[in-house]
C-alpha cells in the first residue's frame, strides 16, 4: 500500500488554486486591453506561464474564465457575506434601498480593472452565470431580501408587483455602473442615486 505524506493533498489543492488564480488574472489583465473577443486560450495561457494543455485541466473553455471574473466580481465566492453599509437598517424603505446599493457599488469599485471590465460587456450576467452552472451571485440577493421584507411589512405600493421594483432596482445599479464603465459617469456613486431617485421617487415634478 501507498502511503502518501501528510498534508500532500492540501498542497496540491493549494497549488491548484494557485494556478487558477494566476490563469485567472492573466485573463484579465489580457481582457482588459485587448477586448474579449481579441484573446484566445493561447493568449491567455502564455500570460499566465502556463501550457495551453495546463489550461484545459482547470478551464473548459473561455467562456467559464468570464464566467468565474463576473462571479468574483458579483459576490459568488461570500454568498453569505452581507456587504457594509452604515445605517441600512434604519430610516424609511428608500433610505435602506440606497444605502445597500451604495454597498454593492463600494464593492465593485473596490476591484476596478474588473469592474470596469465586467460592466463593458454587452452580456447578460444572469444568463452567462446560469450557462457555466455557477453559484447565483451574492450581491443582488442583499436587495432581493431587503425588498421581500419590506413587502412583507407592507411598504411596498400595492399597484405595482414586487418582482417589477426588484428589477428596476437592479437595472438602476446595473446602468449606474455600466456608465461609469464606458466613462459617461464619473461618478458612479452619484449616477446611482440618480438612476435610483428615478426608480423610488418618480421623474415627474408635482404639480403648482
Amino acid at each position: 500500500m501507498t502511503v502518501r505524506p501528510a498534508g500532500l493533498a492540501g498542497t496540491r489543492g493549494q497549488a491548484r488554486e494557485k494556478t487558477r488564480d494566476a490563469v485567472l488574472q492573466a485573463a484579465l489583465r489580457l481582457f482588459s486591453e485587448h477586448g474579449y473577443l481579441g484573446v484566445r486560450v493561447e493568449d491567455i495561457a502564455r500570460e499566465a506561464g502556463v501550457s495551453r494543455a495546463t489550461f484545459y485541466k482547470h478551464f473548459a473553455e473561455r467562456e467559464e474564465i468570464l464566467a468565474m471574473l463576473l462571479a468574483r466580481l458579483l459576490g459568488g465566492e461570500d454568498a453569505e457575506a452581507a456587504p457594509r453599509a452604515e445605517g441600512q437598517a434604519a430610516g424609511d424603505l428608500a433610505s435602506r434601498v440606497q444605502a445597500q446599493a451604495r454597498a454593492i457599488v463600494d464593492r465593485m469599485v473596490e476591484q476596478e480593472e474588473l469592474a470596469r471590465f465586467v460592466y463593458s460587456l454587452p452580456v447578460r450576467h444572469e444568463a452567462l452565470l446560469t450557462s457555466q452552472q455557477l453559484p447565483k451571485p451574492s450581491a443582488f440577493g442583499h436587495i432581493d431580501r431587503l425588498l421581500d421584507d419590506a413587502e412583507a411589512a407592507g411598504e411596498l405600493r400595492d399597484a405595482i408587483p414586487p418582482s417589477v421594483i426588484r428589477i428596476q432596482v437592479h437595472a438602476a445599479i446595473e446602468t449606474a455602473l455600466r456608465e461609469w464603465a464606458a466613462g459617461q459617469a464619473a461618478d458612479p456613486h452619484e449616477r446611482l442615486r440618480q438612476h435610483l431617485d428615478v426608480v423610488l421617487h418618480g421623474a415627474v415634478a408635482p404639480a403648482g
